[in-house]
């Protein structure tokens, strides 16, 4: 307790130094707190998408793969369409197991200031979503529907009920199901049948995209290289969702590096600054640091007791960053979703206290490596030379 008490009289002996240290390594923790819970959420949310999409290999029109991806997992208006033929062309591929033709239209709320996005689909889309649990049945006739959890809460409808949909005129669709909650953009959709879907957006004969399951995943280069030499392989694209992730974690690996160096780098300045505070500490305190070892202290405890004085140092200002990240996480979400190529629905920045305590840590390490100087300065001072040194 005495130990304590003379450390935490030290470190507010010089306020403003002390809080410009802190200042300095609650940023390089912050930095490095929102990189990792960042890197987690993010993996964790792309895995989780791309689970419930329930396809192997994602067949839509010519464009690009990450924008295609994006529109078939969050809904969207699609700017092109494939043939319905092509369907199947899929389905007769070597290694198909299951495809599943869907036509997805975006319709703006005026209402609700939102869009809704409507899913035409066939029973084949229950081969691939396998996850889902519904209270019902999907939709078959054109004037059916199936609502997501969600839209089932904002309508105020369940299986069974007879409405007018959002945007789709006066024209009454009866409710044959409610899909079971998901965690996902599903329980935002509203499903219709495909050709009812194709009816009401005058769409006859076309879909925006087909979901592909695989017999045996392990022949997946081989059912693209096959689906891409087709016949109808030029005026479709054969989006791989296993290369589509591992792209995309290239991309934004790219941009980790970044931010990992600029947290090192600030890491690294904070133990600078928490090394040179300790410095000039042991040098305003080197008569009181006599009078210790004069009084019997020994090395080993003047070093332990400047070590002591770090790690203090270095927890507060370690839980301040952590703090601060947490805060803010929010923001910081905001701002990636607008700069990364794809970003999943769920939350972007996954932080918990395993990524705390591993942050406080790093701020031990750190700390220690910046008082080491000052340490073995202050353990290797001669009790009677110090005590003779004018302050």
């Amino acid at each position: 307790m005495r130990w304590i008490m003379l450390v935490s009289r030290n470190l507010v002996r010089r306020p403003v130094r002390t809080l410009v240290s802190l200042g300095g390594l609650a940023l390089a923790v912050a930095a490095l707190f929102s990189l990792m819970s960042f890197e987690r959420g993010y993996q964790e949310g792309m895995r989780g998408e791309l689970d419930r999409l329930g396809a192997h290999i994602l067949v839509v029109p010519k464009g690009c793969p990450y924008d295609s991806a994006s529109m078939a997992l969050h809904g969207a208006s699609w700017p092109c369409y494939l043939k319905a033929e092509y369907l199947t062309r899929v389905r007769h591929t070597a290694g198909v197991d299951a495809a599943a033709p869907v036509l997805m239209n975006a319709v703006y709320n005026e209402q609700t200031g939102s869009s809704a996005v409507y899913l035409g689909v066939e029973p084949d889309i229950l081969r691939l979503k396998r996850g889902w649990h519904i209270d019902g049945r999907l939709p078959t006739a054109p004037d059916e529907c199936m609502l997501g959890s969600s839209t089932a809460v904002t309508l105020h409808a369940g299986r069974g009920s007879s409405l007018p949909l959002p945007a789709l005129g006066q024209a009454h669709f009866r409710v044959t199901g409610v899909l079971g909650r998901t965690d996902g953009a599903d329980d935002g959709f509203t499903f219709l049948s495909l050709a009812g879907a194709q009816q009401v957006f005058k769409r006859p004969g076309q879909l925006t995209h087909i979901l592909v399951r695989l017999a045996d995943p392990d022949r997946l280069d081989a059912v693209v290289a096959d689906l891409r030499g087709c016949d109808a392989g030029m005026e479709m694209n054969v989006v791989p969702m296993a290369h589509l992730f591992q792209s995309i974690q290239s991309l934004v690996g790219s941009t980790r590096v970044v931010l990992g160096m600029v947290a090192v780098i600030a890491l690294l300045i904070a133990a600078a600054g928490v090394g040179n505070t300790l410095l000039m500490a042991v040098n305003e305190r080197s008569r009181e640091i006599g009078m210790l070892r004069a009084t019997g202290a020994s090395s080993p405890q003047v070093f332990a007791m400047i070590l002591l004085e770090t790690w203090v140092l270095c927890t507060v200002g370690a839980l301040t960053g952590v703090g601060t990240a947490a805060i803010t996480a929010r923001l910081l979400e905001g701002w990636l979703r607008d700069r990364l190529p794809f970003t999943p629905i769920g939350a972007l920045m996954h932080p918990d206290t395993g990524l705390a305590a591993l942050c406080v840590l790093a701020a031990w390490v750190v700390g220690a490596i910046g008082a080491l100087l000052p340490a073995v300065r202050a353990a290797g001072l001669s009790p009677i030379a110090a005590m003779r040194s004018v302050r």
